[in-house]
């Protein structure tokens, strides 16, 4: 998942990320497996202004499973995502734990209680607005992954891998806390069914440190 002000081809023109699986798949270090870049707008993933999270959850899966041949299960499954697609691949881990078994969070603006002022959920994104058109958080706390621990607690489908990574140097300070302090003491009070692989990167809020982490978690998931 793409973060704000991208789209479906980010991944391609700037992580260069075809690239990179070709690299990986020809030194025989990865399997066979499918990547999907859906253009999300600045949707955040979530079921808003536009009913995002419903589209990827309701209908591209299933076509993906219909279309493609591909194993069907959680176990087969994994989501990742930069800045708002690490949000948006946090959360939809955190609430539909029977969905996925992976989760790549590269500098998740996984704001908690509130996002940065610098932060683009603030001021670019519709969903998290009022009436007014006003950043709400009301809004804002209603979408917030933090509702759905219940959910991840109770279900069934375990275990969960999170790959989760940061810039040493990114401008969204608090993002920086969320990778290295509030997510683990979050995931550590189910650490049996959790497992944790955590990286700091030199460099900022920026695809040169997502390139390095969407490469190391791919040869770590999806590794011969």
């Amino acid at each position: 998942l793409h973060g704000h002000g991208g789209n479906e081809d980010v991944w391609i023109k700037y992580g260069n990320v075809n690239r990179i699986l070709d690299r990986l798949y020809n030194e025989d270090k990865i399997r066979d497996f499918i990547v999907i870049m859906p253009d999300g707008g600045n949707s955040w993933y979530v079921d808003g202004v536009e009913n995002m999270e419903s589209a990827i959850i309701k209908d591209l899966i299933p076509k993906i499973e219909k279309y493609y041949r591909v194993k069907i299960g959680r176990q087969y499954r994994s989501i990742g995502g930069m800045s708002a697609g690490g949000y948006g691949s946090l959360r939809f881990v955190l609430k539909y734990p029977e969905l996925f078994i992976n989760g790549i969070l590269m500098s998740p603006s996984a704001y908690y209680p509130l996002p940065d002022s610098n932060s683009s959920a603030i001021t670019g994104v519709d969903s998290f607005k009022d009436a007014n058109g006003n950043f709400s958080e009301d809004l804002w706390k209603t979408y917030n992954y933090d509702n759905y621990w219940n959910i991840f607690d109770s279900s069934n489908c375990k275990p969960h891998n999170f790959y989760i990574s940061v810039g040493t140097d990114d401008i969204f300070k608090s993002i920086i806390k969320i990778v290295n302090e509030q997510l683990p003491a979050a995931f550590s009070k189910r650490s049996a069914n959790v497992f944790l692989d955590i990286k700091n990167y030199n460099g900022g809020h920026d695809m040169g440190v997502w390139k390095q982490a969407f490469e190391y978690a791919i040869t770590q998931i999806y590794k011969k």
